[in-house]
């Protein structure tokens, strides 16, 4: 037989409410030196200035956060530069407890700058060569759809936002159609499912107008992944023009600036992305007025000119009006026919010109071609060549000068002997002076 031991647990007599709790924790908080005027070093976020005065922020590093308070009696001595987002501090202060919450927080009261801080230093770097790619261009960006059919929203489907959207767009325009693609839209795997959420509402089956991708509200921190090159670049290469609404404030996220428009939050975005139902019927009844005055105003400008038109002759007496121009196009054929005229006798003119010139060439050329004959009759006549058909001939020494006398050659010298057919080739056997 096996015993059942039982454990009994001591409860205290009176069991502390929550308000209790607080305090104690806040009381010890206060009473601890470790808590006192300690210093924490950290990137401001969340940055925000109360109506009041005082600043309210948070000092984060890569993995916690940690709210702060800097009332504005401490904040006025503060002398550096404006306090923002991403800058790198060193805050001292003491730890507080905000008991209706049960808060802790950091009450500064002394503030000194360190620089920028890592994680907004990466953003920035980020955002310029985004920049310099031309992914934020202007020109990129396409108006958005001024009456969709369907409207594909991409956030998280457990969200406010979620809700705001639905009601906002059904509420402006009842006939819409909403396709939901849910996806994270905070921690480590939410780019990869933003970016597949856009890409599922891109797929052409759906037949998406336009793209709501975004989320509500939240610090810094939890709209990192909308600072993300892929879920940037997925905005950028969307097919269906896509808005931007991330919930925010103060900074803009780097999805705002590649999408192509962008709202502060969901409901602003879903007010643009959808029209207003009453608006719409507003602007049909205006586009209606302005066809029925642009129908009245052109009925009465054809109406005047027809009145215009039925005064004229061409109406009233069209016979008549064919005849003047039968008549019009007899006399541009007479005009034709004198000018014809006039121009066969002006060219027949010069060429009786050019007939006459031709005969007196013709006549002064024969006159020429006379005197050559004659010319080249006295020319033959006195031509060597005339003298040696006639049975002469003329002798030439080495030289090729002309033999005119026996003194100009000697024995046994040989000569060339020109005659009227050929030459001879002979030599001087003798030398006599008679003839």
């Amino acid at each position: 037989m096996h015993s059942i031991h039982r454990k009994v647990i001591k409860v205290s007599d009176k069991p502390l409410s929550v308000s209790e709790l607080n305090k104690k924790i806040s009381n010890l908080l206060s009473s601890s030196l470790e808590f006192r005027s300690i210093w924490v070093k950290g990137e401001i976020s969340n940055f925000n200035i109360a109506p009041s005065g005082h600043f309210y922020f948070s000092l984060k590093d890569s993995t916690s956060n940690l709210k702060c308070t800097f009332f504005q009696g401490r904040s006025q001595t503060y002398s550096g530069r404006p306090l923002k987002n991403g800058m790198e501090v060193l805050a001292q202060g003491n730890i507080n407890v905000y008991e209706p919450r049960g808060e802790y927080s950091l009450n500064v009261f002394k503030v000194e700058e360190v620089g920028q801080g890592d994680i907004y230093l990466q953003v920035e770097k980020l955002k310029r060569e985004l920049y310099a790619k031309g992914i934020f261009d202007p020109a990129h960006k396409r108006s958005i759809p001024k009456i969709p059919k369907t409207l594909g929203v991409a956030t998280s489907p457990t969200g406010a936002a979620i809700e705001d959207i639905i009601r906002i767009a059904t509420t402006h325009y009842p006939n819409i159609n909403i396709l939901i693609s849910p996806c994270l839209v905070q921690g480590m795997e939410a780019p990869d499912s933003i970016v597949q959420a856009i890409e599922i509402l891109n797929d052409p089956k759906w037949e998406v107008d336009v793209i709501i991708a975004g989320r509500g509200g939240g610090s810094y921190e939890d709209l990192m992944a909308f600072n993300t090159e892929k879920v940037v670049m997925a905005y950028y290469n969307s097919r269906v023009p896509i808005i931007s609404a991330v919930g925010h404030e103060i900074d803009k996220v780097l999805s705002d600036f590649s999408a192509d428009a962008n709202a502060p939050t969901p409901t602003a975005a879903a007010k643009m992305a959808v029209p207003e139902i009453d608006a719409l019927f507003t602007y049909l009844d205006e586009i209606l007025r302005r066809q029925e005055l642009a129908i009245q105003h052109k009925l009465k400008y054809s109406r005047d000119r027809l009145l215009k038109i039925s005064d004229k002759r061409t109406l009233s007496e069209p016979d008549q009006y064919i005849i003047d121009r039968y008549q019009a196009l007899d006399d541009v054929l007479a005009r034709i026919s004198l000018i014809g005229k006039s121009f066969i006798s002006s060219k027949k003119e010069k060429l009786q010109v050019l007939e006459r010139i031709n005969f007196r060439m013709e006549q002064n050329l024969e006159r020429k071609k006379n005197r050559l004959g004659i010319a080249t009759e006295r020319i033959t006549n006195f031509s060597p060549l005339s003298t040696l058909n006639r049975g002469y001939s003329v002798a030439r020494n080495k030289n090729k000068k002309v033999i005119h006398s026996y003194k100009d050659v000697e024995k046994e010298e040989s000569l060339e002997l020109i005659l009227s057919q050929g030459k001879l080739e002979v030599k001087i056997t003798g030398i006599s002076n008679e003839i």
